[in-house]
């Protein structure tokens, strides 16, 4: 049975607007988070006088192939504004998304009015496919001239084997007027390491730094990723590899916070395991079994709703952790009192919130200062760091060498 490919979101990068609509939700269906950046919004308005007269015809952002394949678009917008039947007939071709190499147009997509968008004014929520590779949904509404307007997802399916460099959202000139708050690039993640750098999953670094900080939910993703490139393993010998790249992460993480030199050992048996083991499933179970004896030592379960608000809190913090987070805004979010949640969290990782939110805007750094040419003080700006001395000192207390160290030492 053909396994289903994996794949990995990318936030496209594209001109907006000093000022504008901004749009925000607590979840959606596809694995990406919102930028809460100002959208952009295209030409339209039922009349020559109105004001989405003077609008841009189009916008365009880039695609990297280094990403992967490209499979699916997802735009996160209103779709649309003027484009009720008194204002434009059903039918209408209002925009056209366009895929290009260096030369040519080599796909395009049409917009039409009563299938692709419809006036967003309708708060009725969307939730169809359209037949033609396209789909549409409605994630919530926001305020646009004073007035509720529904937000969707439209869903775009891209032929495979294109090779693409840009993506142009173009108007036709009709009386819709389409804002985009998001693009996401959905790429299929091609063969190889599943931690490697692109492969938009987590990464070797983040495994060692999930068990360092006590982040089980990162730790639990992690998991699953090394178990479902194992499972794509082509063969007995890749699987092994893989297995044991992945223990001795974890084993290296596990002796850096105090475990014993016993891990050493443990490493030694599991390779001696799989060398026996004669099938790829049995080395994803045997390797999981394996990670999680020593995800038992070094994350403290707890039961019930208490985990799952824990949880939540642990999936909040690695999305915001550069912004002015304090365990006191993360408790109301979650319906806590602060006090409660104090309790829990601390139950729950083994340290109070503070504690645990530097600790990962430090490891954040430090794959920042190795893996990328950035001057240490956009770094500490960067994880969220208000003074550059501070991050210095916190830095160096936590690695046992300063941030410019650090970065001379991989060079």
């Amino acid at each position: 049975m053909p396994r289903t490919p994996q794949t990995h979101f990318v936030t496209a990068e594209f001109a907006r607007p000093e000022t504008g609509l901004t749009f925000s939700a607590d979840k959606c269906d596809i694995e990406c988070t919102f930028s809460e950046q100002v959208g952009w919004q295209s030409n339209g308005g039922p009349h020559r006088g109105h004001p989405a007269r003077s609008l841009p015809f189009s916008m365009e952002a880039r695609i990297d192939p280094d990403n992967g394949q490209l499979v699916r678009l997802h735009l996160l917008g209103v779709f649309a504004l003027h484009a009720g039947k008194d204002e434009e007939s059903a039918g209408t071709l209002g925009a056209s998304i366009q895929l290009n190499n260096s030369r040519d147009t080599v796909f395009r997509q049409d917009l039409l009015n009563g299938r692709h968008y419809r006036d967003a004014k309708d708060l009725t929520p969307l939730s169809h496919m359209n037949g033609d590779g396209t789909s549409i949904k409605t994630v919530g509404t926001c305020e646009v001239v004073g007035a509720p307007s529904r937000v969707d997802i439209l869903t775009i399916d891209v032929p495979l084997e294109l090779s693409l460099e840009s993506f142009r959202f173009k108007d036709l000139g009709s009386p819709a007027s389409f804002i985009l708050f998001d693009l996401f690039l959905e790429h299929e993640i091609g063969k190889g390491c599943p931690f490697h750098v692109h492969s938009g999953g987590i990464s070797l670094g983040e495994i060692g730094s999930s068990i360092r900080i006590g982040d089980r939910v990162k730790f639990s993703k992690a998991l699953e990723q090394m178990e479902s490139g194992i499972l794509a393993a082509e063969d007995l010998d890749e699987a092994r590899g893989e297995a044991l790249t992945f223990l001795a992460v974890v084993t290296a993480a596990t002796i850096e916070i105090g475990g014993t030199r016993e891990m050493h050992r443990a490493l030694l048996e599991s390779a001696r395991e799989f060398d026996a083991i004669d099938s790829i499933l049995g080395i994803a179970e045997a390797v999981k079994r394996r990670a999680d004896v020593v995800a038992s030592l070094v994350f403290k379960e707890i039961q019930g709703p208490s985990s799952y608000l824990v949880d939540r809190a642990l999936a909040m913090v690695e999305r915001n952790y550069a912004k002015n987070l304090t365990d006191a805004s993360v408790a109301a979010t979650l319906g806590l009192s602060t006090s409660h949640f104090r309790y829990l969290f601390r139950e729950t990782t083994g340290q109070p919130f503070h504690k645990f939110l530097v600790s990962l805007r430090l490891e954040k750094a430090r794959q920042m200062l190795v893996e990328q040419e950035i001057a240490v003080s956009v770094v500490a700006k960067a994880v969220g760091f208000a003074g550059l001395s501070h991050f210095s000192r916190a830095f160096a207390q936590r690695f046992q060498v300063s941030p410019t160290s650090i970065r001379r030492s991989v060079e």
